[in-house]
C-alpha cells in the first residue's frame, strides 16, 4: 500500500444501472469519513453508465470498463485486485449509504484488530426509493455491537441462509481469502467468502442502520426468488444451492473445523426450516388443505426428514383447521 493510498477503497460495481447508480454514488461521496477512493467497476453496460459517472468531476472517482460482461463474480474479483487500500466496502449500484457507514466501520475495524470484516444494520426500499423496513439484521440474536470469533461466525451461519448485508460490509483487505468470490458459491458468492474469511479472523456487527438495500426484480439478490415485502421469496434451488456452498465449505475445510457433523446437521436443519417457510408462502393466504400438501409434499422430495419436524404438521393442521380454527386454538392473554 501506497503511502499516499487512501485507508479505504469504495467499489461500486455495475452493469445497466443507470436508473440507480447516481443516487449511490452520491452515497458515497456523501460520506462524513474523507479519506477513500471510489472505484466504479462497469462490467460493460450498455446503458448511460458511461455518461452518468462522467458528469462527476471529482479527484476520488476513478472508472474502469469491462470490454466485455465477464458476469459478476469476476468483476468483483477483478476490481479487488485494483485495491491498494487496507480496507475496502463493495456496495451495489442499487443502494445507498448513510453518511457515517465508512467514519462507522472504520473505527470498528481500527478498535478490533483480529476481526476481517464489519456489517451492520441496514433499512430496506422498494424500487421507488420508499421505506419498507427502517431497521433490519439478518444475525438472528446480535441485540448490540458485537465481536463474533470466526469459528462462532460459521457455527451460526450454518442455521441461516444469509446474515450479513453486504453493502454494510467494511472488509479488512489483509483478511480476504483467496479467490475472494468463488464463482462455485453462485449466486450466494459473498456467502463463501464470509466463512471462509472466518476460520481466520473475527466478524463484528455494528448494531445501527448504516446502509439501505434496495428490493426489486432486477437486482442480483432477485436469483433467490422474486421481491416480496421487504424481502425475496426463496426458491427450491436455491435454498438446496445455499445447504450445498456450506456443505462444500465444511468438505474442505473439516479438518480446521471442531465439529464438522454438527455443522453438516445445522445446514440441513437449515434447509428443512427454509422449505417449511416456502410451503408457507406458497400456500397463503387462502391455505388451502391441498395445496399445503403439494408444497410439503415437493419439501419432502428435498429432503425426506421434513416428515418430522412439528412446524410441518403445525402447517398442515392450520391448512385442516382454516384460519378460523387456528384463531380459535390460539392461546388467550389473560387480563
Amino acid at each position: 500500500m501506497s503511502p499516499t493510498s487512501p485507508r479505504v477503497t469504495v467499489v461500486i460495481p455495475t452493469f445497466n444501472r443507470a436508473r440507480f447508480l447516481p443516487v449511490a454514488i452520491d452515497s458515497v461521496l456523501a460520506q462524513t469519513y474523507g479519506d477513500f477512493r471510489l472505484l466504479v467497476a462497469d462490467n460493460a453496460s450498455t446503458d448511460e453508465t458511461a455518461e452518468i459517472v462522467g458528469r462527476y468531476d471529482d479527484a476520488r472517482i476513478d472508472y474502469v470498463r469491462r470490454p466485455e460482461n465477464l458476469g459478476i463474480t469476476a468483476n468483483h474479483n477483478l476490481a479487488l485486485r485494483d485495491v491498494a487500500s487496507e480496507y475496502c466496502l463493495i456496495v451495489p449500484d442499487d443502494d445507498v449509504l448513510f453518511p457515517q457507514i465508512l467514519e462507522r466501520t472504520v473505527a470498528a475495524l481500527d478498535a478490533n484488530p483480529r476481526a476481517g470484516m464489519v456489517h451492520a444494520r441496514f433499512s430496506v426500499l422498494g424500487e421507488d426509493g420508499a421505506v419498507l423496513r427502517e431497521v433490519d439484521d439478518w444475525t438472528y440474536g446480535l441485540d448490540g455491537d458485537a465481536v463474533e470469533p470466526g469459528e462462532a461466525f460459521v457455527r451460526e451461519s450454518m442455521l441461516w441462509s444469509c446474515r450479513v448485508c453486504a453493502s454494510t460490509a467494511l472488509m479488512r483487505m489483509a483478511a480476504l481469502p483467496e479467490p475472494p468470490f468463488d464463482q462455485d458459491d453462485y449466486p450466494a458468492i459473498d456467502f463463501g467468502m464470509w466463512l471462509r474469511m472466518a476460520l481466520d479472523w473475527d466478524i463484528a456487527f455494528l448494531a445501527e442502520p448504516l446502509a439501505a438495500y434496495r428490493i426489486h426484480g432486477a437486482t442480483h439478490s432477485a436469483a433467490f426468488g422474486p421481491p416480496q415485502g421487504a424481502g425475496y421469496t426463496m426458491r427450491t434451488e436455491i435454498v438446496t444451492r445455499l445447504r450445498d456452498v456450506k456443505l462444500r465449505f465444511v468438505e474442505r475445510f473439516q479438518h480446521r473445523l471442531d465439529d464438522a457433523e454438527d455443522l453438516r446437521d445445522r445446514a440441513a436443519r437449515c434447509l428443512r426450516r427454509e422449505l417449511i417457510w416456502m410451503a408457507r408462502n406458497d400456500t397463503l393466504p387462502e391455505r388451502s388443505f391441498g395445496r399445503t400438501v403439494r408444497a410439503l409434499a415437493e419439501g419432502f422430495r428435498v429432503d425426506p426428514r421434513l416428515v418430522a419436524e412439528p412446524s410441518a404438521w403445525s402447517l398442515l393442521m392450520g391448512s385442516v383447521l382454516g384460519p378460523r380454527g387456528v384463531h380459535l386454538l390460539r392461546p388467550r392473554r389473560s387480563t
